[in-house]
């Protein structure tokens, strides 16, 4: 552990890393726009130079190439410091446009940023002398770049070539007339595409899918994770509902990554990055159905909930519990499953319980972050007991035993069975004793239901969820369920109250601290816990620092 100096503080740091995660230990940043993490060192933008003392000398160097040694005494904010950054800031502005009031990237701009931080210096520039490159370039299905605002700090090009190992940006030119552009032939078009636009320092690299519709001050921020896959990538929520006008009934206006170490890291891959416009799509089951509707409007809920009860109570008294399934779902938080598994299996003996279906999507899988579950929560669900084990009815053998009339009474949660059955098995299904669908879309399954209720989406609701490694994590909602939708947990809670289980939970909260008195895999976990990183099951060990499977860099 190297002793040093920054800024005349006393700073113990590991050794073996640079002067700008050196000087993180002691609260200081130094600017730099070339220089990330998860890449390799490219040494090109300047920005990042410091004051370092060595043995009585003193010398100029860039910290994120220069490794800390044992007594280094580091300056951040020396006059011959300061002056070196505005030096490479009047030179990154010399051909810089003047359209901050158009680009999506102001407020979050770390050329402006370190302009009102360093530079603050009049232009020696007249605007018609500026050197004019190429706006507005399509690089691929997602992404648009602009040349004239690059620093060519070439991080996306490393990115490509580093951890994607597509390759698809290269820099090309000399000197002033050097310039970032796509390989011929070469759509910027790999599932991380994404990821640029978040590693651009500047406003050259813009997603063609947030590209002017809100500034960046406006938006809102709420911790989540991905719903894609059973990786759980941590992410951001950026949402604003008070301009309604540029995007109308449009509520989230982006999803960002958000860093952990052992998740994702920096990334996200595109699939869930657009993943959001679910959420407010117009088909969103915003009120309950019901079959025997009296016409006067929707019903209510509770409504709804006492004829699912007294069709459940009528079944079991003439049929068994046999003649009852549930196909709940892996995209259900633990409490959502939680209480299912409670209410059903443990309080009324209902056994054909399942969350899988063949039929259902699945991702494509690669080594960088994407898992071929299609679903957040599938350790969750093994580890609660409503995935189907030895001796009870898998997902397929409840649908096929309910279109054989074997079973009476079933309740889909998320499912759209119209991917695996014809319209013939459909109206079969439609025609049993009671067909329950809790669900967030109106569709096929609402059709053909006797009752349905809307539920709240993962932006809407807290919940907590394990991905496949065993890390439970929490999510924290953007803002209101839509109309009559609410939380998994609560439908069945009320359910619960119908059928005689009284649930005192009041909020996902309690739900999950009971779930860890009565689940073993979950015991020692507390709510509190899984800020801001979550927590490993109880048997699962910490996994080690993730780094991902990179190509070899280019020459």
């Amino acid at each position: 552990m190297p002793h040093i100096e920054i800024n005349d503080k006393p700073v113990e740091v590991p050794g073996n890393i640079n002067l700008i995660k050196a000087a993180e230990f002691a609260g200081v940043s130094i600017p730099h726009f070339c220089g990330h993490p998860a890449l390799s060192v490219a040494g090109s933008c300047r920005m990042c130079q410091v004051e370092v003392e060595q043995r009585g000398r003193k010398s100029l160097v860039i910290g994120c190439s220069t490794t800390v040694a044992d007594g280094m005494k580091i300056f951040t904010d020396t006059e011959p410091v300061k002056k070196q950054r505005r030096l490479v800031l009047e030179l990154l502005l010399q051909n810089h446009p003047l359209d901050c009031p158009i680009c999506d990237d102001a407020g979050e701009c770390s050329l402006q940023n370190y302009y009102m931080d360093y530079g603050l210096h009049d232009s020696r520039m007249e605007l018609e002398d500026k050197h004019h490159k190429h706006k507005n370039i399509d690089l691929g299905p997602t992404i648009v770049h602009d040349a004239e605002r690059c620093v060519l700090c070439s991080r996306c090009v490393r990115f490509l070539r580093e951890i994607t190992g597509t390759g698809e940006l290269g820099i090309f030119g000399q000197g002033m007339t050097s310039e970032l552009s796509g390989l011929p032939g070469k759509p910027l078009d790999n599932p991380y595409a994404g990821c640029v636009v978040d590693l651009c320092p500047v406003g050259a690299l813009t997603d063609k899918d947030f590209r002017f519709k809100r500034r960046v001050w406006y938006l809102k921020k709420v911790p989540s994770i991905c719903q894609e896959c059973s990786r759980g990538c941590n992410i951001e929520i950026h949402y604003e509902m008070q301009r309604d006008y540029k995007a109308p009934g449009k509520r989230i206006q982006r999803l960002k990554p958000r860093y952990h170490e052992k998740v994702n890291e920096w990334w996200m891959c595109d699939r869930g990055r657009y993943s959001y416009h679910n959420v407010d799509a117009p088909n969103r089951l915003v009120v309950a159905q019901l079959r025997k509707s009296n016409g006067h409007g929707p019903p209510d809920i509770k409504l709804v909930i006492q004829e699912v009860a007294q069709a459940i109570k009528k079944t079991k008294e003439k049929h068994g519990t046999k003649s009852i399934a549930v196909l709940g779902n892996a995209r259900s938080s633990n409490e959502d499953m939680y209480l299912l598994q409670r209410l059903f299996s443990k309080h009324l003996g209902v056994h054909n319980l399942d969350v899988t279906l063949k039929s259902e999507p699945t991702s494509e899988e690669d080594d960088i972050l994407r898992k071929a579950d299609a679903t957040p929560n599938r350790r969750g669900a093994f580890e609660i007991g409503v995935q189907s084990s030895k001796g009870r009815l898998s997902g397929d053998e409840i649908v096929r035993h309910a279109l054989s009339g074997d079973i009476r009474v079933l309740i889909v949660v998320r499912h759209d069975l119209s991917r695996a059955l014809s319209e013939e098995q459909l109206r079969k299904l439609g025609s049993l004793d009671y067909l329950f669908y809790l669900g967030e879309h109106v569709g096929t399954m609402t059709d053909i239901s006797h009752g349905a209720i809307p539920m709240a989406m993962w932006a809407e609701r807290e919940g907590t969820y394990t991905n496949f490694q065993g890390r439970v994590q929490r999510t924290t909602p953007a803002f209101p369920p839509l109309g009559q939708a609410l939380p998994e947990w609560e439908i069945w809670k009320m359910l619960a109250g119908e059928m005689g289980l009284t649930i005192k939970a009041k909020m996902p909260k309690d739900v999950f601290t009971d779930l860890t008195r009565n689940v073993a895999a979950f015991k020692e976990l507390t709510w509190e816990d899984l800020v801001p990183s979550g927590k490993m099951l109880a048997w699962v060990p910490e996994p080690p620092h993730r780094k991902v499977q990179t190509s070899t860099p280019l020459e």
